[in-house]
């Protein structure tokens, strides 16, 4: 199965804070038939963060966990398609964070099941886990 993880998902696992992922998620990120995806989408969200200080436990810069730990890690990077921005234009307007709406467009559009804790996910046409 293909899984997409959320911004704050990927934080929890790099940041060594996997006591706030569910025993759900924690079963599913190390079973190697799963595709875990991280987002381009989120290195931009993470890195704007980053900048304003607002993410604490990231000792370097965001760029060296995508570069290192998601290799590492052997999570996938997932980019931008003209697609994912088409489908961003169909969703409806529940709430108005860009981030989060790009990565539910991805995950609709390219058919993955997002891990996130974000109880606004579940109003979209998505599948979440969580």
């Amino acid at each position: 199965m293909k899984y997409l993880l959320d911004t704050c998902t990927y934080l929890w696992i790099i940041t060594d804070n996997q006591k706030n992922l569910s025993d759900k998620v924690r079963e599913i990120f190390p079973d190697k038939n799963n595709e875990i995806y991280i987002s381009v989408i989120s290195q931009i969200e993470m890195t704007i963060k980053q900048m304003k200080h607002r993410i604490p436990g990231l000792s370097r810069p965001v760029i060296d966990y995508y570069k290192k730990d998601r290799i590492g890690s052997e999570v996938d990077l997932l980019t931008l398609s003209p697609e994912d921005i088409d489908c961003l234009t169909k969703l409806p307007k529940i709430h108005s964070d860009p981030f989060d709406r790009l990565l539910i467009a991805q995950a609709i559009n390219r058919g993955m099941t997002i891990l996130t804790p974000d109880k606004k996910f579940k109003k979209y046409p998505v599948r979440i886990i969580f």
